[in-house]
């Protein structure tokens, strides 16, 4: 009997060392996991709140710098009058302590608007203008009829270069006149084929004495940055502005007189476009049938598609002054260049 217990005791011991030097081997079940193998999971973006606005914002240089357009997902900067440009900045993903100056409505602005699921911000506009706000059922948020509460004046500029707002504030106002603000569904994002090398682009708004606008885009580092006159766009914060997607519409447009200088233009129909993204340029349409319509944007007959990032829209009458070139062919962000292609 301890002659079986010993044999019981000595194979028990074996199988014992086996399985532990089995282990040590790395030889269990298992597989040895080596900590450069590890995937990170994908970072995925979650907006700061739900909902979006379009602020009118200021461009006039007693305005600069402007708040809060580095927090803008995309910026439409067309003109108002007298060479004088105004930016439509879309704020859906972002929370912006400082937004502004914020300034008046023009008609096109309220027609450009209708087509977003946004709140309107402004400060009053122009009779055209605020005749379409009811006619056309904006989600108005206007510091002048009916939202003041949506905005606050600073002290250290004169008015009406001095009107701020905030997300805050106007997710607040919306959502106490029950607006059904959504978010917006943001343009189609993809790969897209052929384009032509582009380093600089020039978009001379104005060029008179009185008022000299020359807004110029330099691709670097994978972004198209901002100048506004030779100098590099900022924000009060000096930030520096750039677009991952810019892109150029013709949109016929006149200068009339009313009850002061004023723009007109139309922004249905269809018309010429130029999109620029990782330093390449590709020609292709912008259409918009009616104002609950967003603007879309065409190539090859296709939609166009872009990259994540932030997009800025140039609106411009014509593309007889608009130039870009690779940045070999030219000195400076404000030297000339060739006409581009029609």
């Amino acid at each position: 009997m301890k002659k079986i217990l010993l044999i019981l005791l000595i194979i028990m011991v074996a199988l014992t060392g086996c399985s532990g030097k089995a282990a040590a081997e790395g030889k269990n079940d298992e597989p040895e996991v080596k900590p450069e193998e590890i995937i990170p999971e994908k970072e995925v973006f979650v907006k700061e709140f739900e909902g979006s606005f379009i602020v009118s914002v200021d461009n006039h240089i007693k305005a600069y710098p402007q708040s809060g357009l580095d927090k803008a997902d995309q910026v439409i900067e067309l003109l108002a009058e007298g060479g004088i440009t105004r930016f439509l900045a879309f704020y859906d993903s972002y929370h912006a302590e400082k937004i502004g100056p914020v300034r008046s409505a023009r008609y096109y602005f309220v027609e450009i608007v209708k087509g977003y699921p946004s709140a309107f911000a402004h400060a009053g506009g122009n009779t055209d203008a605020l005749n379409l706000v009811p006619y056309h059922k904006i989600m108005d948020l206007d510091e002048i009829y009916n939202s003041g509460a949506a905005f606050y004046r600073t002290k250290d500029r004169k008015p009406p270069h001095n009107l701020y707002t905030t997300t805050e504030l106007m997710l607040k106002n919306a959502n106490a006149k029950k607006y059904p603000i959504k978010s917006l569904e943001g343009l189609p994002i993809g790969e897209v084929s052929g384009g032509s090398k582009v380093d600089i682009i020039d978009i001379p708004y104005s060029k008179k004495s009185s008022y000299y606008h020359v807004v110029t885009y330099m691709f670097e580092d994978g972004k198209f940055w901002r100048y506004v006159n030779g100098k590099a766009f900022e924000t009060d914060q000096k930030v520096k502005i750039f677009a991952d997607n810019l892109i150029l519409m013709e949109t016929p447009t006149r200068t009339v007189v009313k009850e002061e200088v004023q723009s007109e233009m139309n922004v249905f129909g269809s018309g010429k476009a130029v999109f620029f993204i990782d330093g390449l340029s590709y020609e292709g349409t912008w259409e918009k049938a009616k104002a609950a319509d967003p603007f879309t944007f065409q190539y090859n007959g296709e939609p166009m598609k872009f990259k994540e990032g932030k997009t800025w829209i140039q609106v411009v009458p014509n593309f007889s002054e608009v130039t870009f070139k690779a940045k070999e062919a030219v000195a400076s962000p404000s030297a000339p260049a060739a006409t581009a292609s029609k």
